[in-house]
C-alpha cells in the first residue's frame, strides 16, 4: 500500500511526536487525561477524582501544559484546567480499545 503523502513525516515532526507520546506515558499523567475528558476541572477537583496529591497533580498538570495537552483559564482565585482537544481523547480511546481488544484475545 502506497503511504499518503500526508501522512509523511520529517525527522523533526517524529521527533515531536516522540515528545508528545513521552509526555502521555506517566500513569499519573494519564489519570489527569482520564479525569479531563469529562471536562474542564480545578486542581482541587483532580485532587478529588484521581487521589493524587496536589503537589503531585500541579506537577503533572505543568508537564501537560508545556506539552500543549491542556490548557488553563483562570476563573477568580481557580485555575481550572481541559483538554486542548479532542484528539488526545481520540488516541486515548484508541489505545484502550486496542487494550481491551487484547484482553478478549488472552
Amino acid at each position: 500500500m502506497k503511504p499518503h503523502s500526508k501522512h509523511l513525516l520529517t525527522d523533526a515532526d517524529l521527533e515531536q511526536v516522540a515528545r508528545l507520546m513521552a509526555a502521555l506515558s506517566e500513569v499519573a499523567r494519564l489519570k489527569l487525561v482520564r479525569a479531563l475528558m469529562d471536562g474542564p476541572k480545578t486542581v482541587s477537583e483532580l485532587v478529588i477524582q484521581t487521589g493524587m496529591k496536589q503537589g503531585n497533580v500541579s506537577k503533572h498538570l505543568g508537564i501537560l501544559l508545556v506539552h500543549a495537552i491542556v490548557s488553563r483559564s483562570q476563573e477568580g482565585n481557580f485555575a481550572r484546567y481541559e483538554l486542548r482537544d479532542a484528539s488526545i481523547s481520540q488516541l486515548c480511546d484508541v489505545v484502550c480499545h486496542r487494550l481491551s481488544l487484547e484482553r478478549l484475545r488472552a
